[in-house]
């Protein structure tokens, strides 16, 4: 029991990560979206629309009202360190919106465009981070994890289609269909943005190359990129011949030139090149990165 509750309190750093991305997603949200009646879909939209019609409680307040109703889901359906780390987050964003909205009750910019993709792409970045701290901001973020355990489908695109659903539904409602097609796009930029925290930067590639030749490769990728390799054995799925294939990782940088070797040393080999998402090891990450 004792061990389950230790488990359920988040590690520092987590709770580092929660705050900072809350901070970041509520500027996101005041500084370029709210002033604009712009609905961010889930939660936040939920609660910009009530706050119209009910302004005697900030958006913040509803925000924090909506999100305890699904902090008791998120304790059930995705375990309880989510859950404490949820309702972190659920807290704080709601602290953070109504702390800003006393200092830009006007946006930073009046272009709907720029507000759309900046509002956007800060909001994801600062759910990226949470999402990092093992932990979410309530709302769609808590459907979208929902979703992505028991479909496969990734975070990012989760949450996308929650929050459309919600942005339809209220343009559905409200008839502002400008207003929902400019979320919409919000939404996709912050989806994508958290897809691109979730994955990182894809920063390196990996080859698998089969040759014959793969003394000479192994000497050449070794002078000419300083990069080890691995050699794996392999057989023909046709002749059935037994070859040799290697698989080396290399930088972005380092594509171009791995591939000049390639075709330089054996122009007959047979590669394939693959995105690294995560690469730990020696002349990459450390393992503290994962």
């Amino acid at each position: 029991m004792i061990d389950s509750f230790r488990k359920s309190i988040p590690r520092f750093t987590d709770i580092v990560l929660i705050v900072l991305g809350c901070l970041i997603t509520a500027f996101g949200l005041v500084a370029f979206l709210f002033p604009h009646n712009l609905a961010p879909g889930g939660v936040g939209g939920l609660a910009l629309t009530i706050n119209h019609f009910l302004p005697f409680l900030s958006i913040g307040t509803w925000m924090l009202i909506l999100n305890l109703l699904l902090f008791a889901l998120a304790f059930w359906l995705l375990g309880s360190h989510i859950g404490t780390g949820t309702l972190i987050g659920t807290f704080f964003l709601s602290f953070f919106v109504d702390l800003l909205s006393k200092y830009y009750a006007q946006p930073l910019t009046n272009d709907l465009l720029l507000s759309v993709l900046y509002g956007g792409a800060l909001s994801g970045i600062g759910l990226g981070l949470v999402f990092k701290g093992r932990a979410t901001t309530g709302g769609t973020d808590i459907v979208g994890f929902i979703i992505n355990k028991y479909t496969g489908i990734s975070v990012g695109q989760s949450i996308f289609i929650a929050d459309a659903t919600v942005v339809t539904l209220m343009a559905l409602v409200f008839r502002s269909t400008d207003v929902a097609l400019l979320a919409i796009v919000s939404i996709f930029v912050g989806s994508a943005t958290v897809d691109m925290m979730q994955k990182g930067f894809i920063r390196e590639r990996v080859f698998f190359i089969v040759s014959d030749n793969y003394e000479q490769m192994l000497k050449e990728v070794d002078e000419n990129l300083g990069r080890g390799a691995t050699l794996l054995q392999s057989w023909g799925g046709y002749a059935g011949t037994e070859r040799k294939a290697l698989v080396v990782c290399v930088s972005q940088s380092e594509t171009d030139e791995m591939e000049r070797i390639i075709r330089r040393v054996d122009p007959k080999s047979f590669y394939i090149v693959v995105e690294g998402v995560r690469v730990v090891g020696e002349g990459f990450r450390s393992p503290s990165w994962v």
